[in-house]
């Protein structure tokens, strides 16, 4: 769940409606504010590739699972994550992840991986029970920067440490030896792991279409229970919904990761994405989900009595729940399962599972036992959470959907769901004189989304191809690179020659530019077509000593060169001024009036 779902949930669930739409308000800004474009970024601000990129392998028979937990704001190359032994000819061909197809004006269709990426990696027979796994890969921040291939050292074993997703947040990025296992905390702290995973999944927008079938079987369409026998019938239901789940854990446990694997299917994230579409909808009634009408006068005769068919009818209809909301809540539910794989432990597994769906099912056991008596009054603000968890609910479809998607069907799908959500808003209707605060904040809202959504249609129309900066041609008309000449410059490859080309500069009182530079950096290529030939840039670019350091093979000493300016990776510009002191630098592509600016007071 990105950070925006989390916030989303965090504030329907403890604020009032006129405080969430307070809040709804101040998040939209924050969304708008993040669509434009970012003027400067420090060396500081970025991570170290071990951090950026982290890995970490399990081991579960004759299969490696190896997991990259990349950092927000950071992605993978798929084609460049390569993988050897030491001793070699240890491992065979991965099996890679779909990824997501990011589309560059330069070097063509690019796959990419952005958050949790699991590749599994087959063993040969007779590989010793210890030896070192080597995974290279190379990724960008989406900031401009884009790193020199990068190889991790992973110590395989038979036992797997904890995946990142629970280790110790607190501590930042700890390393792998620091992370704590659940295994060493006992079985009791895992079953309290994954109770508090399940109830937190609980408070998602997945859950919602199980509240009618609870009403339809605990309620009986309108007959009165007592709170005893609502907690027997809702308990009961909850029973068959962790039956499903501690089914699953066991299989996790028996086949180890593989099952994690099948859940990042295309097939299996657009089928979740699916569901959710159709749960929106009745969200909006254009359907009602619920039992068939032969089923419900079934249950609602024998409503007065909790007989053996009833209690068997119940906890079915929980174990068949637990497969209508199994697509919709797969992304956490793969990473629990990833962590069950890694133990290879079938109790466990099984034991975990059937905690998280209790926590999933608590919720479900409060509303079935006191019903009535502990939800507000009725009301037409009813509508409006309903219709609001419907926005929601459509708006995390296509965040699933995103990976598998072209870019303009994503920025074209976020256009219609923020202008479509204005319009039933009723934002270009006129208010009446007399409207109250909530009319008036829905429709600022509404005027909000629209314009999002606008600028979204705005962005595929320019050719933009990332929907968080669709107006980032803007900032400045970009030039043709045929029109203009570019710079010439002056190649370095050591710390040394750098130092001589300085020295040199410096006797004449000459400023000097030095530019980091790699044929594999997109951000690199789009500085010398569009910022560097600029009619603002290139004649004060003339005016400096311009030295290119090419990092593109990525040898020691061109290592040591980024190094010793704290660059993590090109594109980065270093500006000296006439007495070799540095004047300023410029991290990831930037448009040419800001790059002038820099120039300028370098100068």
């Amino acid at each position: 769940m990105t950070v925006t779902m989390r916030v989303l949930s965090l504030f329907r669930s403890v604020l009032p409606l006129p405080a969430r739409l307070l809040a709804g308000f101040a998040l939209l800004l924050g969304m708008l504010a993040s669509s434009l474009p970012a003027w400067a970024l420090n060396a500081s601000d970025l991570l170290p590739p071990e951090k950026a990129f982290p890995a970490q392998v399990t081991r579960t028979g004759n299969t490696l699972t190896i997991t990259f937990d990349v950092a927000d704001g950071y992605y993978l190359y798929r084609d460049r994550l390569h993988f050897s032994s030491e001793p070699a000819g240890l491992v065979g061909n991965p099996q890679l992840p779909a990824g997501k197809v990011k589309q560059d004006r330069f070097f063509g269709a690019q796959t990419i991986y952005h958050g949790k990426t699991v590749v599994t990696l087959p063993l040969k027979p007779g590989a010793p029970s210890s030896f070192t796994l080597n995974a290279n890969l190379q990724g960008c921040a989406t900031a401009g920067i884009c790193y020199p291939p990068y190889t991790h050292k992973l110590k395989v074993g038979q036992r797997s440490t904890l995946p990142g997703w629970l280790s110790d947040a607190a501590s930042g990025s700890p390393s792998p030896a620091a992370r704590p296992t659940l295994a060493t905390q006992g079985w009791l702290s895992t079953l309290g792991t994954f109770l508090l995973a399940g109830l937190g999944m609980a408070f998602t927008a997945c859950m919602y279409p199980l509240l009618p079938i609870v009403s339809s079987l605990i309620a009986g369409e309108g007959h009165i229970l007592t709170r005893r026998r609502g907690l027997a019938l809702s308990f009961t239901y909850v029973q068959g919904l962790a039956l499903t789940y501690t089914s699953i854990g066991i299989i996790a446990g028996l086949t180890g990761s593989l099952l994690t694997v099948w859940l990042q299917q295309p097939a299996v994230v657009l089928s979740a994405s699916a569901l959710m579409v159709v749960f929106a909808l009745s969200m909006f009634d254009l359907f009602s989900i619920q039992l068939p009408a032969a089923l419900q006068s079934r249950l609602a005769e024998t409503s007065n009595r909790l007989s053996g068919g009833k209690a068997a009818t119940v906890f079915l209809m929980g174990a068949f729940s637990a497969l209508i909301i199994g697509p919709c809540v797969a992304p956490p539910l793969a990473l629990a399962l990833g962590y069950i794989g890694s133990t290879g432990d079938a109790l466990l597994g099984g034991a975990a599972l059937y905690s998280m769906a209790l926590g999933l099912g608590l919720p479900l056991i409060v509303i079935g036992t006191f019903g009535g008596h502990i939800l507000p009054r009725a009301g037409s603000w009813m509508n409006v959470v309903k219709s609001l968890f419907g926005v929601v609910m459509l708006a995390s479809a296509i965040w699933l959907a995103t990976p598998f998607l072209p870019t303009i069907a994503v920025m074209l799908l976020w256009a219609t769901l923020l202008i479509g959500t204005a319009v039933f808003l009723k934002t270009f209707e006129n208010l009446p004189a007399n409207a109250h605060v909530a009319q008036r904040l829905g429709k600022a809202l509404g005027l909000m989304l629209f314009l999002i959504g606008a600028a979204q249609v705005v962005g595929v129309l320019a050719g933009e191809d990332n929907p968080r900066y669709p107006l980032r041609w803007l900032a400045s008309k970009p030039v043709q690179a045929a029109t203009l000449s570019q710079p010439d410059f002056l190649p370095t490859t050591t710390p040394a020659s750098f130092d001589s080309i300085l020295a040199q500069a410096r006797a004449q009182g000459k400023p000097v530019l030095l530019d980091f530079y790699a044929d594999w950096c997109i951000s690199c290529k789009e500085l010398e077509a569009d910022t560097f030939p600029h009619p603002q840039v290139k004649p004060l670019m003339q005016k400096f000593v311009r030295v290119r350091a090419d990092v593109t093979a990525g040898t020691a000493n061109q290592q040591d060169l980024l190094k010793r300016f704290g660059l993590f990776g090109p594109p980065g510009v270093i500006l000296f001024d006439g007495r070799g002191k540095e004047a300023g630098r410029i991290i990831g592509f930037t448009q040419a009036d800001e790059f002038a600016h820099q120039l300028q007071r370098a100068l």
